[in-house]
């Protein structure tokens, strides 16, 4: 994949960020207040209560609209960042590609399997620069984008928080939660992986959360 060069003002601030991001990963999401009867694998994933997606409008990188209707009958892994990000954004989606790989070698389910990006970075990410960015990873990933209205229409209500950071013209970073989402095919938001991500616990992960929607493996 191609690095990208960060200003030497830019690099300076990344210590402080990563403090941030980690904060953000450490943000508490309910549990399933019946876990004990749950199978140890799933506990720490599944949500208290799938909840439907709320309404939101974005775009995907062939300027394609992106909304609630493509979360249905279909599974759905979320990650939410930019592709200006120096570690976090670029070692997840490599991990998910990992995943990917692995898991389109499984017997096929009722429903498939999507992998979507979400830009919290509107200013700097087109379509454009999307489409450019996903295509360095080998999975089909749909990379989506929109004014932060509609984003946060998205993202909050899923405990996703992000802050643009102060920078240099075009050069700054965004704080951002790195947690995974699973939407399920009823479009409800289903079950979360805390950072870090490694593709082996996303795919064991999955499997465990599909079986236990009522889904063969």
């Amino acid at each position: 994949m191609k690095t990208k060069k960060l200003s030497t003002k830019l690099a300076l601030t990344l210590a402080a960020t990563g403090l941030f991001a980690a904060f953000f990963a450490m943000i508490p999401f309910p549990q399933n207040a019946e876990s004990g009867s749950m199978p140890e694998e799933i506990k720490e994933l599944l949500v208290n209560t799938p909840v439907p997606v709320r309404p939101f409008k974005l775009l995907d990188h062939s300027k394609k609209p992106f909304d609630n209707d493509r979360l249905k009958d279909t599974w759905t892994l979320m990650f939410f960042g930019y592709t200006h990000c120096p570690d976090v954004c670029p070692t997840t989606l490599t991990e998910l590609d990992n995943a990917a790989s692995r898991l389109k070698n499984q017997s096929a389910s009722k429903h498939k399997l999507q992998y979507v990006f979400v830009s919290i970075d509107p200013k700097r990410d087109t379509p454009e620069l999307l489409a450019d960015y996903i295509s360095y990873f080998g999975a089909k990933f749909i990379a989506v984008t929109g004014e932060h209205e509609q984003l946060k229409k998205l993202a909050n209500p899923l405990g996703i928080q992000y802050k643009i950071g102060i920078g240099f013209n075009r050069e700054y970073l965004v704080e951002h939660s790195s947690a995974m989402l699973l939407i399920d095919p009823e479009g409800r938001y289903y079950a979360r992986f805390n950072a870090p991500h490694y593709s082996e616990e996303i795919v064991a992960g999955f499997k465990s959360l599909r079986k236990y929607y009522g889904e063969s493996n």
